[in-house]
């Protein structure tokens, strides 16, 4: 009697603490400033590590998103980690914490400074620079770099193009991509989370090492 006693104890004590484990992952996703606009794409960029809140209780939806936070974020999409090994951009307003993401998508091209030595970590991110960022990270091109905006800088017209062919983002208004318009985080999850849909290859690439 008492070994059958004991036997369930373990299984009651195994089931509580595999439910105490789930509701924890569910609860890093339950911000009280997300609505149901954003929520999936939040459940799932917390749950795929990618993103994280500002608190335990908020995530910033509304707050414009930090170029140096972008960068982190889309450096754990395309798998990059703390660990990786990437040449020192050279950007002196990275904090040494994060210089591994910068570096790593300098070096892939994915992100530019402002300047040689200047990332801009705590300035915003327009939407024209979300889109290079988000197309380089996941490899979207267009079949013909065609778009109705007349406020895209031609140097940015091909990644908007290729976001609008995917049908990750639209214009603000017909003929106005809201080029300038600063992006916040709960728009940049949302615009990662499409892109994380089609499922494709965010591979990194060959990075060279260097001590």
């Amino acid at each position: 009697m008492k070994k059958i006693t004991s036997t369930l104890l373990i299984a009651v004590l195994l089931a509580f603490i595999f439910s105490a484990s789930f509701f924890s992952t569910e609860a890093q996703s339950y911000f009280t400033d997300v609505n149901d606009r954003y929520k999936t794409a939040v459940d799932h960029l917390v749950t795929k590590k990618y993103a994280q809140g500002i608190s335990d209780t908020r995530f910033g939806t509304d707050r414009e998103i930090l170029r140096i936070d972008a960068a982190v974020m889309v450096a754990k999409v395309m798998g990059y980690t703390p660990e990786s090994k990437s040449p020192d951009a050279g950007f002196t307003d990275v904090p040494s914490n994060r210089a591994w993401a910068v570096n790593a998508l300098a070096h892939a091209g994915v992100i530019n400074g402002k300047s040689s030595t200047s990332y801009g970590s705590y300035d915003t991110m327009t939407r024209s620079e979300m889109a290079k960022v988000i197309a380089s990270a996941y490899n979207l091109t267009s079949s013909h770099n065609s778009i109705p905006f007349t406020d895209v800088n031609p140097k940015f017209a091909g990644y908007v193009a290729a976001l609008v062919e995917a049908e990750i983002t639209f214009g603000t208004e017909p003929t106005k991509f809201g080029a300038y318009d600063n992006i916040t985080r709960g728009q940049f999850s949302l615009f990662v989370y499409r892109a994380d849909l089609l499922s494709l290859d965010t591979t990194p690439p060959e990075v060279i090492s260097v001590d």
